[in-house]
């Protein structure tokens, strides 16, 4: 009876946390990773959540430093008895039907490929000749596949650490830059690109620069840094109509600025100073929108004036936190299942144990996610009329299925139940507003969450 308390409790707090300055509450994402995790990507196609980073496993599962969440259990991305990839995984995009893979390793699958492979969603291959060095970042822009990174030259061919894949082969483009890329991203039909150069197609371009298909160009004065030497991008969001830029900078142009900054289309604006952890380390790695609030990850210890360890809030105006944070750094932030899925090198996530990854939901806080569902269905969805919740547990349990709208008020209650096995729910959607829902389905107190968009 008390711990049914407690979760009520914790649903009604969450439902209200738009009005709250400080987030509160983590949860595991079942096993999670025995090693970091560098990246985590949402395939909408095939509605998998896919990671990549320096672990090994998940639990008993090998996993080899790359695969996929599919709200359920981890996944590998196995090829010929061999999974994953030899080496560290950094970045994933889908392009042309297939996902593509970059990172440190030089085989995936047991098949050679430098840095660079493409994934069908059963076997690997190679993707040209790759690069001689890391690939950091991977991006569409103009139906055209890009890679940042590390490496200047693909086989023969020079690409300094920016190269066009046009199907056959890595080219450069457009003289590329002089230091590493390590982010990449699309805004006002241009191709934003950050890291830790200074020179892009031959022109000064201080750790940004703007791609608009033909020549490169600076952003504004960019970025320099001060009394600590380092200088960087690691992270690019867009939000609110803005470009937010993140990692370890001091000054954008004149104005101090530290570790994160808004373009607004003609000059850099300050949202605040972000803490570094630790001097010489990279302050913001991972930015994100949810439920129209801006999530930054990194290695911090404050936003604004305000205590954020690793992980921090910013709602267009003022900063809050996630609770006690996390005890290590954040490289990754994505969206799945109007869910928030965080990735990095940490074991807490306000103070709920966790192995590399945690997720935080609107609905339930941040909390854990078992495998006690095999299945866990939505049809049709969108939905004019009639829905049916198809589901089929473990074992049995304590089952109940509620929806929310989008602030995390309760609008329709479905079931709740001592179930075991398979069954399906129905409700009917006529009396909801047109919009999008959270479908919770929870069973012995662990919590299943999916997407729901009605239409009339």
């Amino acid at each position: 009876m008390k711990r049914k308390m407690l979760l009520q409790l914790i649903v009604v707090l969450c439902a209200v946390f738009v009005y709250q300055n400080t987030y509160a509450q983590c949860g595991s994402v079942g096993k999670g990773t025995n090693g970091g995790i560098k990246c985590i990507y949402r395939d909408s196609v095939h509605n998998r959540l896919y990671m990549g980073g320096g672990f090994k496993s998940s639990g008993t599962m090998m996993m080899n430093n790359c695969g996929y969440w599919d709200s359920i259990d981890y996944v590998p991305m196995g090829m010929n008895d061999i999974n994953g990839c030899n080496d560290s995984v950094w970045c994933f995009t889908y392009f042309n039907n297939s996902l593509y893979v970059g990172g440190k390793f030089t085989q995936a699958g047991g098949i050679a490929c430098n840095h660079v492979a493409r994934w069908d969603g059963a076997s690997w291959s190679a993707v040209g000749d790759g690069f001689n060095e890391s690939l950091h970042t991977l991006a569409v822009y103009n139906n055209e596949l890009y890679a940042g990174g590390d490496f200047t030259a693909s086989a023969s061919i020079p690409v300094n650490h920016i190269g066009r894949w046009n199907g056959t082969q890595w080219n450069q483009v457009d003289g590329g830059v002089n230091d590493d890329v390590d982010v990449m991203c699309v805004w006002n039909n241009a191709l934003y690109i950050g890291g830790d150069f200074t020179i892009a197609g031959g022109n000064t371009a201080n750790r940004i620069c703007k791609w608009d298909g033909n020549s490169f160009s600076p952003v504004g004065t960019g970025f320099t840094s001060g009394m600590m030497g380092e200088c960087m991008v690691h992270s690019l969001c867009v939000y609110n109509g803005n470009l937010y830029a993140g990692g370890m900078f001091e000054h954008g142009g004149a104005m101090n600025m530290s570790n994160i900054g808004m373009w607004n289309g003609s000059s850099w604006n300050t949202i605040g100073n972000i803490g570094g952890a630790m001097m010489g380390d990279n302050a913001v790695s991972a930015m994100c929108v949810y439920y129209n609030r801006l999530f930054v990850g990194g290695n911090f210890s404050s936003c604004g004036s305000r205590q954020a360890s690793n992980l921090g809030v910013w709602d267009g105006s003022s900063w809050s936190n996630i609770g006690t944070g996390m005890n290590g750094e954040v490289n990754t932030i994505t969206v799945y299942n109007n869910e928030l899925y965080i990735g990095g090198a940490f074991t807490d996530a306000a103070g709920i144990a966790v192995n590399n990854i945690a997720k935080y939901s609107v609905v339930s806080g941040i909390q854990s996610l078992q495998s006690d569902v095999n299945l866990f269905r939505i049809f049709p969805n969108p939905a004019n009329e009639n829905v049916s919740i198809t589901y089929d547990l473990k074992a049995i349990a304590n089952l109940s299925i509620d929806v929310y709208d989008v602030l995390g008020k309760k609008v329709v209650v479905s079931m709740d139940e001592k179930q075991t096995g398979s069954g399906t729910k129905q409700f009917n959607t006529t009396s909801l507003p047109i919009g999008n829902y959270i479908v919770r389905l929870q069973a012995n107190g662990q919590n299943y969450i999916q997407k729901l968009s009605v239409i009339h």
